[in-house]
């Protein structure tokens, strides 16, 4: 959800960060260990989530919930769906008020991937969404109690056992909370890796959200998508690589934690790099079913339809087990004639953005998109 700056002439950055960041941390520098650090899993894996409205669909089944819906998640995976008003929704800070909460229904998006895929067992062992959040709001949840605080008791509770620990930053970068959870993570959860989503901006980089100083889009509106044009995203791109752009503070805070590791526990997961491609391809008119940039979200701020979710599903899918997603099936709708070339166009526009973030953790080469 940052903001973007829509300057023109940004310079694109080729910043090889990857694992070449870790060279020069001891004993984990040997190339077995790098090795370890890229090559694809092979199981499922079992995931905590400190998350927002721009990321949480991962963990749901967007065909029987709009990705939309605020949630009070908590461990295990129960959730309620969203009340009228904030203050009738479940408290996650209440015991007995989360033992309300129903268990969700359906499979969640990046489970249906992982199970196609045969990477089974996959599951998240909690969820913790705070909409338009940043990592610091998910640290001070509960006042910071680690009891009470979702994220942290599991990351407690689980220890060697979680696998992967997620956050998704709003548009301020660095961010506190990120090494916070870093430092909680390596001191608890040797294991796990860290992967952090770099999101698409909230109302087109018209407005940002109050957790980081903002007061909503204005009068901005989600049809006004359909007025940006190909130059413009385009330089949304430029300007998320650029030297001083959102990627590189992104990556160079997430070395930090690295460092303090000891070995590559950090991950960039680039979802705003696959987002603003797809807009470019609706643009140039090759989505097979799609003619309009406004169809790809739910509303001003940017929440998205089916199409755009299933492509950051794909983003994830490809992040988190280090193989192409090109070829899988469990997303395409058999009654919609233009589902299945749209959902392999998405699938290689994920997997293009995933080889081509150098803090992904993936290597492989990038695809023709639309072949």
């Amino acid at each position: 959800m940052k903001s973007i700056r829509m300057a023109a002439g940004a310079a694109m950055l080729a910043l090889s960060i990857g694992m070449a960041g870790c060279a020069g941390m001891g004993e984990s520098s040997n190339a077995s260990v790098i090795d370890a650090q890229s090559k694809p899993i092979t199981r499922g894996q079992k995931i905590v989530m400190a998350t927002h409205s721009f990321n949480v669909f991962i963990s749901t089944d967007p065909d029987r919930a709009a990705p939309t819906r605020t949630q009070a998640v908590v461990p295990g995976g129960a959730a309620a769906p969203a009340a009228a008003t904030p203050a009738q929704r479940p408290d996650p800070c209440n015991a007995a008020s989360r033992a309300t909460a129903g268990a969700p229904t359906g499979t969640p998006l990046l489970t249906k991937l992982s199970n196609e895929a045969g990477l089974t067992g996959q599951e998240f062992l909690a969820v913790q969404m705070i909409g338009g959040s940043t990592p610091m709001q998910h640290w001070d949840q509960c006042g910071g109690d680690e009891s009470k605080n979702i994220a942290k008791a599991a990351l407690l509770a689980g220890g060697d056992k979680v696998d992967v620990f997620t956050m998704s930053p709003n548009a301020k970068m660095p961010e506190p909370g990120i090494d916070n959870f870093g430092d909680f993570v390596i001191a608890h959860n040797k294991n796990a890796r860290i992967m952090v989503q770099s999101s698409w901006s909230a109302y087109d980089g018209h407005g940002s959200t109050p957790s980081v100083g903002g007061t909503g889009g204005g009068n901005f509106k989600n049809a006004e998508r359909d007025n940006e044009t190909r130059d413009n995203v385009q330089k949304w791109l430029a300007n998320e690589k650029a030297a001083d752009g959102y990627l590189p503070k992104l990556r160079a805070q997430l070395e930090g934690i690295d460092k303090r590791a000891g070995h590559q526990i950090t991950y960039v997961v680039p979802s705003s790099t696959a987002v603003y491609t797809l807009r470019t391809a609706v643009i140039d008119g090759k989505v097979p079913g799609v003619t309009k940039q406004s169809e790809l979200t739910r509303d001003p701020i940017g929440h998205p339809t089916t199409v755009q979710a299933h492509l950051v599903g794909y983003v994830w899918y490809a992040a988190m087990y280090r193989k192409s997603p090109v070829g899988l099936q469990a997303l395409v709708d058999k009654a919609d004639p233009n589902s299945a070339k749209r959902e392999k166009m998405l699938q290689q526009i994920a997997w293009n953005a995933v080889v081509g973030e150098p803090k992904s953790g993936v290597k492989g080469k990038t695809v023709v998109v639309g072949s």
